[in-house]
């Protein structure tokens, strides 16, 4: 009966922990223009997600709102498209060395999937 109780426990206990966002990931988003290599340099804290996103502008772009539930991450960032500021959001799923991202506007008006892999 113990051993069956602890075992519950554990089963239970397993979502509860993070997967490791932590690093730099690497991926490449293709769009009209061509593609672009997007660089994340995510850093987590418990369920505190920061960092920075670097290929969508001239310069990188600090991640906002940023969250880690589990094996999922959110966040956004403020870029710029045609001369106007736009907030894009990003949903991820952390696999191992993997993230499969979707990405779009938060108006839900534009998306695209992308994969980053982690370099560090």
């Amino acid at each position: 009966m113990k051993t069956i109780l602890i075992m519950a426990l554990a089963v239970l206990a397993a979502p509860v922990f993070a997967a490791d966002a932590n690093g730099t990931w690497k991926g490449t988003l293709e769009t009209e223009e061509g593609k672009h290599e997007l660089t994340f340099n995510l850093k987590a804290d418990g369920d505190k997600l920061t960092g920075t996103v670097g290929g969508l502008r001239d310069k990188d772009v600090s991640v906002d709102e940023g969250k880690v539930q589990g094996s999922t991450i959110t966040f956004s960032v403020m870029s710029e498209w045609e001369g106007n500021p736009i907030k894009l959001v990003y949903k991820g799923e952390v696999s191992g060395d993997e993230i499969k991202f979707t990405m779009g506007t938060d108006d839900g008006s534009w998306s695209t999937d992308l994969t980053a892999k982690r370099v560090s």
